[in-house]
């Protein structure tokens, strides 16, 4: 990882280990990437890596960020989300955040590319998107209101560059979301959740007035804030 920035603080564990994203290959330095060719250059690495190491990794992001919460945060609200695809799984993660007990909220993508929430437990009834590809918790639907009393919001993406820059899937659903927090009187910490090779360089991908940074991003190897760490 290249040198912090001072406003940046790395809580890092062993990294002597290599991983499988790493034999597999990495994003190769050169000119900053326009969104497109950084979504499909991330989405192949992903999809390179095994079901085993993705589950590996995955462990390794649930238990930083349990001890974490249960130090800064005991019992707040969290906004999580139900896993696709290749992204790191959440399955094990959402329900040791619920046995641990904490409330957790997951999106729910709406027309117009806006986000609700519903609430995630064990065994919740699911029900197909009508909007995306993918299962959603039934139930009731909150809006922004239910962050007020969110302690972190873990944030998908694709990469994360040094300054919190986000690569999304190209929806604009949590940028969206993300901007209509400034109303908010006390707006929850934005927490990335990615794979070890996904935290990149400042500068590697494209990033307009539209997107919104993360406050800091948790991989296998530990938290890295771009803003003050919640609590200080």
């Amino acid at each position: 990882m290249d040198e912090q920035s001072e406003n940046q603080s790395v809580d890092q564990g062993p990294t002597g280990r290599a991983t499988e994203a790493g034999r597999a290959g990495t994003v190769p330095p050169g000119p900053v990437m326009d969104k497109d060719r950084a979504r499909a250059a991330y989405r192949g690495l992903r999809r390179a890596l095994s079901p085993a190491e993705r589950q590996r990794q995955a462990g390794a992001l649930a238990a930083r960020l349990l001890p974490w919460l249960a130090g800064r945060a005991p019992g707040a609200t969290v906004a999580g989300v139900v896993s696709y695809g290749a992204e790191p799984p959440t399955a094990a993660l959402l329900a040791a955040l619920h046995g641990a007990g904490h409330r957790v909220l997951v999106p729910i993508c709406e027309p117009e590319r806006q986000l609700s929430w519903a609430e995630w437990y064990p065994g919740v009834p699911m029900q197909r998107c009508a909007v995306a590809p993918i299962d959603e918790p039934a139930g009731p639907r909150f809006g922004t209101e239910a962050m007020d009393g969110v302690g972190v919001v873990l944030v998908p993406a694709l990469a994360v560059d040094g300054d919190g820059a986000r690569l999304g899937q190209g929806g604009g659903y949590y940028d969206r979301f993300i901007a209509s927090l400034d109303r908010l009187d006390r707006r929850p910490a934005l927490l990335a959740m990615v794979y070890e090779h996904e935290l990149v360089p400042a500068g590697t991908f494209e990033y307009d007035a539209l997107d919104r940074k993360v406050d800091g991003v948790l991989t296998a190897e530990g938290f890295t804030w771009f803003s003050p760490r919640p609590g200080q």
